[in-house]
């Protein structure tokens, strides 16, 4: 079990030191507050656990950033174990919703203007923002989630499938600081769910284990599933896709700058209003 917990935590600790080094030595500042963005699961309460042992060791401040969706009977018990472990650890934890961000919860966001397509497309723009917005009222040099090799290898799957190169060039890790965007950094890039899990679990972490009940409708369970059947009859195929993304990012040098959007200031994509101004300015109060 020792060499177990050994083998997480030096394979965390060695590529969460390699990104900084990297939005570091492109970038002229200096990493002393971090950000983590937890929900209360397995993967955001391990890499806070590892996160608050290399912070303290290095006199870093972290602090614990979550967005309350406000979806029924699911949020609310997870934020509660997130709040759990930061007191544990003795970390302060800020919560931001999306009550606080365009006036109402997913719920009835939903209910009211119901997506053509899965919830998740909408969630995931909204929770995006609010974690940059979090991160920059918090101060946090750069904000670290807990995404495992899982996670990351069905991400960029459907980059590939989508043939949006632009968009896989810039994911995270960021290794560069770009205006009114607070860089993210994936120390847990590297370590499979199941490994995220045992680890969790042999650490006796209290953690939530339920699903978002919309789920399943979400469009990365295709890529979830065709992942699995990759990795089962071809091991290996979860770190080629890591590796040939930072091979095709390592030739493309640096990321396009991004723009102001010109309704709400934001960072954007393009010359245009950022997705958020576009989708849900008529939602916002």
């Amino acid at each position: 079990m020792s060499c177990f917990f050994h083998s997480i935590e030096k394979n965390v600790d060695k590529e969460l030191r390699q990104q900084l080094k990297k939005l570091v030595s492109n970038s002229s500042f200096d990493v002393k507050k971090m950000g983590i963005g937890l929900s209360g699961g397995k993967d955001s309460s391990v890499a806070l656990f590892l996160l608050n042992k290399f912070c303290n060791e290095r006199g870093i401040e972290l602090i614990g950033l979550s967005v309350d969706e406000g979806i029924e009977n699911y949020r609310s018990a997870s934020l509660d174990c997130a709040k759990a472990f930061c007191d544990k650890l003795k970390v302060r934890m800020n919560i931001f919703s999306y009550k606080d961000l365009i006036g109402m919860t997913l719920g009835e966001l939903l209910i009211n203007n119901p997506p053509a397509a899965s919830p998740c497309s909408p969630c995931g723009i909204l929770r995006r923002r609010s974690l940059n917005q979090m991160a920059k009222l918090s101060g946090v040099d750069c904000l670290i989630l807990g995404h495992n090799l899982d996670d990351f290898a069905q991400t960029i799957l459907m980059n590939h499938a989508r043939g949006d190169v632009a968009r896989l060039i810039r994911m995270a890790p960021h290794q560069y600081v770009q205006p009114g965007f607070v860089p993210r950094l994936l120390p847990l890039r590297r370590i499979p769910e199941q490994e995220v899990y045992l680890y969790a679990i042999l650490k006796e972490m209290v953690f939530h284990d339920g699903d978002c009940p919309y789920a399943g409708k979400a469009q990365r369970n295709l890529f979830r599933k065709t992942l699995l059947e990759l990795e089962h009859k071809q091991p290996g195929t979860r770190h080629s896709l890591l590796s040939g993304m930072e091979k095709i990012r390592a030739n493309s040098g640096p990321p396009i700058k991004l723009s102001s959007c010109p309704s709400c200031g934001e960072p954007s994509g393009g010359s245009g209003p950022c997705v958020f101004c576009r989708d849900f300015s008529s939602f916002t109060v």
